[in-house]
């Protein structure tokens, strides 16, 4: 059978549709091209019998640019701080946090490399303590937990999962030092060892790993957390209905600002004969700050999904000697990624450039009120009536 007769079925059931689609076009594109010459003669202050009256349209011009600039200004700047506003919280809060957990996963899988080898494996195993080394790596992980509670990049539920596994931390600290104290007899030792192997890593349970649960050891808990983290920096740094919705008006409503200026500016030449350089003057900061909050949105929005792709590869991260340095350097690295991406910089930028903005929309408003303090609004004559 031919690609041609296998889709053949398929194109009959697609015919009716696109033969309905190709009339539905041939009736809207027409209307679609008289629409902007409607527009056009509109925004010039034109109608078929000439021009509308000089008053009227500049006093509602007055009132119709301000309202257009400030609707853009609104939006752009709505749609700029939800990016900046994630991009805060991915780079002070959740890629940290991520970082601390990684830190303390590592740290908890070479400690218990330590006391297997100082109690466990080695020849000597009973003889020695436990060591310093296992001691700082334990200190560290509890460290690194603590610094994830202190992040505020948990939700509620997380902060009190973070809490179970920080004292399953300290219970596992005190089986291991039980199991110290206790070297010189090695049962006690190699099941205090073993236990706290269990805790941290589960491996004697017994219910079956392929039985859906919830995760019980220490590492299974971490891993859970961090799992977590990474699909809310997934969320951060995609583009959110709220950003691409008021961005989208943003654009709408600073296009049509320009086309409504220009129709002005055309009104003005031809009716007053004048080029008003104080009207251009006061859009140009209206016109400039959604583009460059565009610019400083989509920058930031890159150095996100850097960040995020950055950190997210921590989860292949293993335990061996050189996993803390590895890690720090991946927290170096995304943390010299947002710095690239300047989100100060930009937050700064946004903070002078759409309060310009808003003294432009007002300065449009008051030209326009200035250019037609001459021209009286027209009122229509009283009736007298005999009482």
């Amino acid at each position: 059978m031919t690609s041609r007769k296998r889709f053949r079925p398929l194109l009959n059931r697609l015919r009716p549709a696109l033969a309905r689609l190709h009339h539905a076009a041939t009736r809207v594109l027409p209307a679609l091209r008289g629409l902007f010459p409607a527009l056009w003669l509109r925004a010039a202050g034109r109608t078929p019998e000439g021009s509308r009256p000089t008053a009227a349209f500049l006093r509602r011009r007055m009132l119709v640019l301000p309202a257009l600039a400030v609707v853009s200004l609104v939006l752009s700047t709505a749609a700029y701080g939800d990016v900046h506003d994630r991009t805060e919280r991915l780079r002070d809060r959740c890629a940290p946090a991520l970082v601390d957990l990684a830190h303390a996963r590592i740290s908890l899988e070479l400690a218990q490399g330590q006391a297997k080898l100082r109690l466990f494996t080695a020849a000597q195993a009973g003889s020695v303590e436990v060591g310093e080394t296992y001691r700082s790596l334990l200190t560290e992980a509890a460290q690194s937990l603590n610094r994830v509670a202190q992040s505020r990049a948990l939700h509620k539920a997380q902060e009190q999962e973070l809490r179970v596994v920080s004292g399953l931390v300290v219970a596992y600290g005190d089986k291991i030092a039980w199991a110290d104290r206790n070297r010189k007899n090695k049962t006690l030792r190699e099941a205090g060892v073993t236990y706290a192997d269990d805790m941290l890593r589960g491996k004697h349970r017994t219910v079956a790993q392929a039985t859906p649960q919830e995760p019980i050891s220490i590492l299974d808990r971490i891993a859970e957390l961090e799992h977590q983290l990474r699909q809310e920096n997934r969320d951060l740094a995609a583009w959110s209905p709220l950003t691409l919705a008021a961005a989208a008006a943003a654009a709408l409503a600073a296009a049509l600002f320009a086309f409504v200026l220009v129709g002005t500016s055309v009104f003005l030449r031809d009716r007053l004969r004048l080029i008003s350089v104080q009207l251009a003057v006061a859009a140009v900061p209206v016109l400039l700050t959604p583009v460059l909050l565009a610019l400083g949105g989509a920058e930031e929005h890159a150095a996100q999904e850097r960040v995020r792709t950055t950190v997210g590869a921590l989860e292949q991260q293993g335990a061996e000697g050189m996993a803390p340095r590895k890690i720090e350097s991946t927290a170096r690295e995304a943390a010299a990624l947002m710095r690239e991406a300047h989100p100060d910089r930009w937050s700064l930028t946004a903070g002078v450039v759409v309060p310009a903005a808003g003294v432009g929309a007002l300065a449009c408003g008051v030209t326009l009120f200035l250019y037609g303090r001459p021209y009286p609004a027209g009122r229509p004559r009283r009736k007298y009536t005999d009482i």
